[in-house]
């Protein structure tokens, strides 16, 4: 939950990936979990110690958890509940922006939200939808307050984790990313392409590189990539300590066929 990248695609497809830094002794993921949250159909890698998760996908919305806010905090707990229920309770509401005027942020941990809609989910104001007329947003709590960001679609981004890379660590993974981003121009942008990313940028920096491994244990466990081509949608999930992949359509005429 600690490095996200967004990438825009024809078509109004996009790929959103995410790269989850968590203590190796802490309970394997269980992918894929499945729930039916107003009478969305949502998948996501569950992490059975908080059941809660970093990203949670259906094929109308993608929403995608980072630790921290603006900068890294001194916890306080005890929090009224785990952060990763908060990426779930958004798929309850009617919208993203019922979510944020309804929702209850007070005793939660700080964090950033990163909220992509669907095609279908932008588009398709006049007809029935759990998420009608959706925007791109950005959206941090800083334990106080609820900062919200209306992203352009058509802008590849990164983020990441304020509570494990200061603001110099992250200029320099935003380089990393900007020049990946020269590389691939005019080619477009690939799964395979964005996952090599996530797996190798900063490799001469174990501490901060984007698969990171640091010495107390804590590393990039698994990587996740949701990928929507405007009509249907995928979640890649890459378990790293057990070296399993898992495809899982979040569409129902999706093709099966997704190799990396």
């Amino acid at each position: 939950m600690c490095t996200v990248t967004y990438l825009p695609l024809s078509h109004g497809g996009f790929l959103l990936t995410s790269s989850r830094d968590e203590q190796t002794a802490r309970p394997a993921a269980l992918f894929p979990t499945v729930r039916t949250r107003a009478k969305q159909t949502v998948y996501f890698p569950q992490d059975p110690q908080s059941t809660g998760t970093w990203i949670a996908a259906s094929s109308q919305l993608t929403v995608c958890l980072l630790n921290g806010a603006f900068r890294a905090h001194t916890p306080q707990p005890p929090y009224r509940h785990s952060r990763g229920l908060v990426a779930l309770s958004v798929f309850d509401y009617p919208s993203t922006a019922d979510w944020l005027a309804g929702y209850n942020f007070a005793n939660l941990e700080p964090f950033t939200l990163v909220i992509v809609p669907s095609k279908q989910a932008i588009r398709s104001p006049g007809k029935a939808s759990a998420h009608p007329v959706e925007k791109c947003r950005e959206i941090r709590w800083d334990g106080q307050l609820t900062h919200s960001r209306i992203l352009d679609p058509q802008m590849p981004a990164i983020w990441s984790s304020a509570t494990l890379y200061d603001n110099a660590v992250a200029a320099r993974r935003q380089q990393w990313f900007s020049d990946w981003l020269w590389q691939q121009l005019p080619g477009g942008f690939t799964r395979q392409a964005i996952r090599d990313f996530h797996k190798q940028a900063g490799a001469g920096d174990t501490k901060n590189a984007v698969r990171m491994s640091r010495p107390n244990g804590l590393q990039t466990v698994s990587l996740t990539t949701i990928q929507h081509d405007g009509t249907q949608a995928s979640m890649c999930y890459e378990d790293f300590l057990t070296n399993t992949v898992r495809h899982q359509p979040l569409t129902p005429a999706y093709e099966h066929d997704l190799a990396l």
